[in-house]
């Protein structure tokens, strides 16, 4: 007999509990990737309750990004505590990566939402057993039993496929939310959205039992998942998303990142950071000025980079008209001195159609004309820049 849902949710607690013991049984653990967004902790939890069906251990999925920073994403609290409350279970339920030691005991590791551990966490590739993911091939964990890399909007449309007939009205509404967001609620000009996207969204909207229409939210303590439909759920959690001018600079550039080791021509690991930011850079400009980059220069030494790159992104009012763009800073650490050269050939990326606004004494500021070009597609091309780097 399968176990519904609901009951999976409720077993979250104990199994975490399992983690923490002296000698912990055989577990399976389901690691989201450090940008910890809602598709990553969506799918980390989603794809445990599939492979929860299909072993006789617990399964346990892990948030990677510590229990204190789940504040900074208002839209992923809102959809777990709804859906954890409907099941009688909480978000303390939930395992963040600073309630575990994974190195502490060798356990059997999914990875979802990402196809290599992140560089803080490469001591974990032996120990990966499967992969289910949406973005580049890393060609990482090559010894994993089933890597499942399709490039689609969310990784959430992968995870809708693979538990199928096991999707009841609970499951749906919490898949369905990241695809929306991923997709900009499959909107053509975004350019994410594939065919499997919407189809699954389909699918999923037609399990979902929508409530009736409620009034718009106004802030956070109004916020509310009980919506009538797809468009009002995008709605709700785009803005939660959005809600970011409460948080500083430098909690901005932790909101959603991601850090790895890349290495050049001649060996030299680079370590490189990506933080995405849903806030277009003129309104951060205007609200924050020069403490943008004293904060990038503080998360630089704080996570020891030698190259940090700001992804903003959001609507602004342009001749009257609100239109999405993107936007990048680019910045070094103190000690790489071939910042200009690396500057130069980044201008060259064709997927990330860069133009130059400012040159500040410690960054580059520029409009990204891709504006479809999302950090998935980002970092494939600044890798492979960065390993064809020859300083020799």
């Amino acid at each position: 007999m399968t176990v519904a849902f609901r009951s999976f949710l409720r077993t979250l607690a104990a199994n975490s509990a399992l983690l923490r013991a002296p000698t912990p049984p055989p577990l399976t653990l389901v690691l989201g990737n450090e940008s910890a967004d809602l598709d990553s902790m969506v799918s980390s939890l989603a794809l445990a309750y599939d492979l929860s069906t299909k072993t006789p251990h617990p399964v346990v999925p892990i948030i990677n990004t510590p229990r204190a920073d789940l504040v900074l994403r208002p839209e992923c609290s809102l959809l777990l505590s709804h859906t954890l409350e409907a099941a009688g279970a909480s978000l303390s339920s939930l395992t963040f990566i600073d309630d575990v030691d994974l190195a502490r005991h060798p356990m059997d590791i999914w990875l979802v939402d990402h196809n290599a551990p992140a560089s803080r966490q490469a001591f974990l590739e032996p120990y990966v057993r499967g992969i289910v993911d949406h973005h580049v091939d890393e060609g990482k964990c090559l010894g994993a039993k089933e890597r499942q890399i399709e490039v689609v909007a969310s990784c959430a449309t992968l995870v809708a496929q693979r538990l199928g007939p096991l999707v009841d009205p609970d499951l749906a509404k919490l898949l369905i939310a990241p695809i929306l967001i991923d997709s900009s609620n499959l909107n053509p000009a975004a350019k994410r959205a594939t065919p499997s996207d919407i189809a699954c969204v389909q699918w999923l909207s037609s399990l979902v039992q929508w409530a009736s229409p409620q009034q718009p939210f106004t802030d956070l303590t109004t916020a509310t998942l009980d919506v009538s439909s797809p468009d009002d759920l995008y709605k709700t959690l785009d803005s939660l998303k959005g809600m970011v001018t409460h948080l500083s600079p430098y909690d901005l550039l932790r909101k959603d990142y991601k850090q790895w080791q890349v290495a050049d021509a001649n060996g030299k690991a680079w370590a490189l950071g990506i933080s995405s930011i849903s806030f277009p850079l003129k309104k951060w400009m205007k609200r924050d000025g020069p403490l943008i980059e004293q904060a990038i220069g503080h998360w630089i030494a704080h996570q020891n980079l030698d190259m940090a790159l700001v992804m903003t992104h959001g609507k602004t009012k342009e001749n009257g008209i609100k239109v999405y763009g993107r936007q990048l800073i680019l910045a070094f650490s103190p000690d790489i001195k071939e910042g200009q050269m690396v500057v130069d050939k980044l201008m060259d990326v064709e997927v990330l159609g860069l133009q130059l606004l400012e040159k500040t004494s410690g960054a580059w500021w520029f409009t990204q004309s891709r504006s479809e070009s999302s950090r998935k597609q980002v970092f494939p091309a600044v890798k492979q820049l960065i390993e064809g780097l020859d300083f020799s």
